[in-house]
Protein backbone atom coordinates (compact mmCIF):
# COMPACT_ATOMS: atom_id res chain seq x y z
CA UNK A 1 0.00 0.00 0.00
CA UNK A 2 1.38 3.40 -1.01
CA UNK A 3 2.10 5.83 1.74
CA UNK A 4 0.47 9.24 1.38
CA UNK A 5 2.76 12.23 1.38
CA UNK A 6 1.99 14.94 3.84
CA UNK A 7 1.21 18.27 2.22
CA UNK A 8 3.32 21.28 3.08
CA UNK A 9 0.27 23.32 4.09
CA UNK A 10 -0.56 21.21 7.15
CA UNK A 11 2.18 20.74 9.71
CA UNK A 12 2.25 17.81 12.08
CA UNK A 13 1.51 19.95 15.14
CA UNK A 14 -1.63 21.45 13.54
CA UNK A 15 -0.47 25.06 13.88
CA UNK A 16 -0.95 25.80 10.18
CA UNK A 17 -4.52 24.48 10.40
CA UNK A 18 -5.23 26.79 13.35
CA UNK A 19 -3.66 29.75 11.56
CA UNK A 20 -5.69 29.00 8.44
CA UNK A 21 -8.93 28.76 10.41
CA UNK A 22 -8.25 32.11 12.14
CA UNK A 23 -7.53 33.66 8.75
CA UNK A 24 -10.74 32.28 7.28
CA UNK A 25 -12.69 33.52 10.29
CA UNK A 26 -11.24 37.02 9.87
CA UNK A 27 -12.05 37.04 6.15
CA UNK A 28 -15.68 36.13 6.89
CA UNK A 29 -15.93 38.84 9.57
CA UNK A 30 -14.48 41.43 7.17
CA UNK A 31 -16.94 40.39 4.45
CA UNK A 32 -19.81 40.74 6.91
CA UNK A 33 -18.60 44.21 7.96
CA UNK A 34 -18.60 45.46 4.37
CA UNK A 35 -21.90 43.69 3.58
CA UNK A 36 -23.65 45.70 6.33
CA UNK A 37 -23.62 48.67 3.98
CA UNK A 38 -26.52 48.17 1.52
CA UNK A 39 -24.63 50.14 -1.14
CA UNK A 40 -21.72 47.70 -1.22
CA UNK A 41 -21.35 44.26 -2.77
CA UNK A 42 -18.56 41.93 -1.64
CA UNK A 43 -16.92 39.51 -4.08
CA UNK A 44 -14.53 36.74 -3.03
CA UNK A 45 -12.16 34.78 -5.28
CA UNK A 46 -12.96 31.19 -6.17
CA UNK A 47 -10.85 28.61 -4.33
CA UNK A 48 -9.48 31.31 -1.99
CA UNK A 49 -6.19 31.64 -3.85
CA UNK A 50 -4.43 34.74 -5.04
CA UNK A 51 -3.18 38.13 -3.81
CA UNK A 52 -6.70 39.42 -3.02
CA UNK A 53 -9.07 38.17 -0.31
CA UNK A 54 -12.08 40.20 -1.44
CA UNK A 55 -13.22 42.97 -3.76
CA UNK A 56 -15.79 45.50 -2.56
CA UNK A 57 -17.94 47.30 -5.13
CA UNK A 58 -19.71 50.54 -4.20
CA UNK A 59 -22.97 50.56 -6.17
CA UNK A 60 -23.47 54.33 -5.88
CA UNK A 61 -20.07 55.42 -7.19
CA UNK A 62 -19.19 52.35 -9.27
CA UNK A 63 -15.77 52.27 -7.60
CA UNK A 64 -14.24 49.08 -6.32
CA UNK A 65 -11.43 48.29 -3.92
CA UNK A 66 -9.45 45.09 -3.46
CA UNK A 67 -8.53 44.00 0.07
CA UNK A 68 -6.12 41.56 1.68
CA UNK A 69 -7.50 40.67 5.12
CA UNK A 70 -5.03 40.28 7.98
CA UNK A 71 -5.44 39.43 11.63
CA UNK A 72 -4.43 42.32 13.87
CA UNK A 73 -1.43 41.23 15.95
CA UNK A 74 0.24 43.34 18.59
CA UNK A 75 3.79 43.28 19.94
CA UNK A 76 4.19 41.60 23.30
CA UNK A 77 7.44 43.34 24.18
CA UNK A 78 9.49 46.32 23.05
CA UNK A 79 12.68 45.89 21.07
CA UNK A 80 15.08 47.76 18.79
CA UNK A 81 16.15 45.89 15.62
CA UNK A 82 19.15 46.66 13.40
CA UNK A 83 17.38 49.58 11.73
CA UNK A 84 17.36 51.26 15.21
CA UNK A 85 13.66 52.15 14.95
CA UNK A 86 12.19 51.35 18.37
CA UNK A 87 9.14 49.09 18.44
CA UNK A 88 6.98 49.60 21.52
CA UNK A 89 5.04 46.88 23.26
CA UNK A 90 1.35 46.89 22.40
CA UNK A 91 1.74 48.44 18.94
CA UNK A 92 0.21 46.90 15.82
CA UNK A 93 2.50 44.71 13.75
CA UNK A 94 2.14 46.10 10.23
CA UNK A 95 2.15 43.71 7.29
CA UNK A 96 3.59 44.74 3.95
CA UNK A 97 2.11 44.30 0.50
CA UNK A 98 3.73 42.07 -2.09
CA UNK A 99 4.88 43.60 -5.38
CA UNK A 100 1.86 42.06 -7.09
CA UNK A 101 -0.50 43.57 -4.51
CA UNK A 102 1.10 47.00 -4.93
CA UNK A 103 0.60 46.77 -8.69
CA UNK A 104 -3.09 45.88 -8.15
CA UNK A 105 -3.50 48.69 -5.55
CA UNK A 106 -4.69 46.30 -2.86
CA UNK A 107 -5.37 47.66 0.63
CA UNK A 108 -4.76 45.72 3.80
CA UNK A 109 -7.79 45.36 6.05
CA UNK A 110 -6.82 44.59 9.64
CA UNK A 111 -9.51 42.64 11.46
CA UNK A 112 -9.31 43.38 15.16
Amino acid sequence: MARRRQTASIKTNGRSRITASVGLYNELIAQAQFAKDPNKIVFVPAMGKGPIDMVVLDIDTGEYQAYDVKSANYRKSAYTPKDTYKRRAGTLINRGLTDEQKKLKVKIYYNK
